[in-house]
């Protein structure tokens, strides 16, 4: 208590961050105290701890899949852009892309449109 007579006295009469933090410590531990206390006098069903753990598990997996689905469709998507056919007026190009277009130009022209039969399941949305 000298101490807290000391600090109010060096801080003119307003407390100091420690005295801030000792009543927050206290408030805390008083409402956890009384929270405790209310949860063990209630008689209501507790969850159960396999469903809440099964919960946490479903959680996960779904954070899981959904960081899967979006490393999925961007390959898919690298792997569409590498694969689609060649940009419109390709071969007037004069940059260093004509050589790209052209490979794309030689892909489109697979035997029983095979390339295009690629692309449109590369398309489908629902593929992942």
């Amino acid at each position: 208590m000298k101490q807290n007579c000391m600090t109010l006295s060096r801080t003119n009469g307003e407390k100091d961050f420690e005295q801030y933090i000792e009543e927050l410590k206290k408030e805390t531990k008083t409402e956890a105290y009384k929270e405790f206390q209310n949860f063990i006098k209630d008689k209501k069903p507790r969850p159960s701890s396999k469903n809440l753990c099964i919960e946490a598990y479903e959680s996960i997996l779904t954070a899981e899949r959904l960081e899967e689905r979006k490393q999925l469709n961007g390959m898919r998507f690298k792997e569409f852009e590498k694969n689609r056919p060649p940009a419109d007026k390709w071969y007037e190009l004069k940059s260093k892309d004509f050589s790209k277009e052209l490979y794309r130009n030689r892909v489109a022209l697979k035997p029983n449109n095979s390339n295009e039969v690629y692309l449109e399941i590369l398309q489908d949305p629902y593929l992942y």
